[in-house]
């Protein structure tokens, strides 16, 4: 591939329809699977790659608009070290990442916090991941007593119904909860013991949504509450901008939007069962099932979204320039929803987010840049090549 292919003259606009693919919905990733799950490497040419499962079992890195191109490089995730000069926070992920056989959101986030407190890669992401560790193990175990409050209203009877969740620290309201609870189990015949094991291990479940109660909630609530925030925000913001802007702005805005729908549904999925935990330990099996299910999509739906809201919020307040240029990024590689998730309805929207993306961020990544240069589009090209 020859430099002047490489480097393109893009603007602000959507293709024309001769430019478009005989498919539109090539664009877009088939499947959460596809789309891969969002990498935190600090090496800048690497910022926003996704890593996911290929063919064989062999992992993929995603690299999207590097060189000026309107797509995404895909290459073995085990060529990492040979094309790209990594950090040493970045070759430490990668060690962990490349031995991965469980590539989700949660496990990625796993090792990117492991690697993030040892504080090789600075002061500032080793405080955030140890904060918000220490935040969702608080809020972990205060939802889990709160579970188990909540258990023993809807199903104590009477005797209860005047607890507090703080007499469940005590060895007499531990004691009052399990005689309420031996009632609810010998009425529909179910042991004792199971109630309380099916109790914990549902409380475990839920704790990365958590409760709608303050101190409870969990880290998928808290950025499925964050991305409405950053949808207004950012809209707010675009009202006194020029044209380009304001359109990437109302793009940025209207895709956050989206996607807080998606989320939302599934929070309130998991709310709707905390309103019937009778229903959830009488049908233990079932329950468990269908909520795991919906953890794990939200998983997906929310995975990549907390880097945009912390950058928006690291935003300078007085820099202008500054403002456009992280809505310039955040407009080009905001995540979209996959053909799996989205509706007819929905299909061309996410056509056309996803169209102006790749524009976007081909422009911001081209040649002379300062992020690539040619020989490293040389060596991108050959894995690529090799890969295919």
């Amino acid at each position: 591939m020859t430099k002047q292919k490489i480097v393109k003259s893009v603007s602000h606009k959507t293709p024309e329809p001769s430019q478009a693919p005989e498919d539109p919905l090539a664009c877009l990733p088939n499947t959460f699977l596809s789309r891969g799950v969002r990498t935190p490497f600090t090496t800048k040419t690497l910022r926003y790659a996704r890593v996911a499962a290929g063919k064989g079992g062999r992992s993929m890195i995603m690299l999207p608009g590097l060189a000026g191109g309107l797509g995404t490089y895909e290459l073995p995730l085990d060529t990492l070290r040979e094309v790209f000069d990594l950090s040493v926070h970045d070759r430490m992920l990668f060690d962990r990442l490349l031995e991965l056989e469980d590539i989700r959101p949660g496990t990625v986030l796993e090792q990117a916090r492991a690697v993030a407190v040892t504080g090789v890669g600075g002061v500032e992401l080793a405080r955030t991941a140890i904060e918000r560790g220490g935040s969702e193990k608080s809020s972990r175990e205060l939802g889990q007593l709160a579970v188990l409050h909540q258990a023993l209203r809807q199903l104590g009877g009477s005797a209860v119904q005047d607890m507090q969740r703080e007499e469940l620290l005590t060895m007499e309201g531990q004691v009052r909860a399990r005689k309420a609870l031996n009632r609810f189990a010998s009425e529909h015949q179910v042991a004792n013991d199971t109630i309380i094991d099916s109790l914990g291990e549902w409380s475990t479940m839920i704790a990365p949504v958590g409760l709608e109660l303050d101190g409870c909630k969990g880290p998928l609530r808290v950025l499925t509450n964050g991305l409405a925030k950053f949808a207004n925000d950012v809209e707010e913001w675009a009202n006194s901008e020029q044209s380009d802007f304001r359109f990437m702005a109302g793009r940025i805005s209207s895709a956050t939007t989206a996607t807080y729908k998606h989320a939302l549904k599934c929070v309130e999925e998991v709310d709707s069962w905390n309103r019937e935990l009778g229903k959830v330990l009488t049908d233990w099996e079932r329950a468990k099932q269908d909520i795991g299910k919906t953890i794990e999509k939200l998983w997906w739906l929310l995975d990549g979204w907390q880097e945009m809201i912390d950058l928006w919020h690291k935003r300078p307040v007085a820099d202008r320039v500054k403002q456009r240029e992280i809505i310039e990024e955040v407009a080009s590689f905001a995540p979209v929803l996959p053909v799996e998730e989205i509706t007819t309805a929905e299909q061309q929207f996410w056509i056309d987010i996803r169209v102006n993306q790749m524009l976007w961020a081909g422009e911001l990544r081209k040649l002379g840049s300062g992020e690539i240069d040619a020989d490293m589009v040389d060596r991108l090209e050959r894995f690529r090549r090799q890969s295919a």
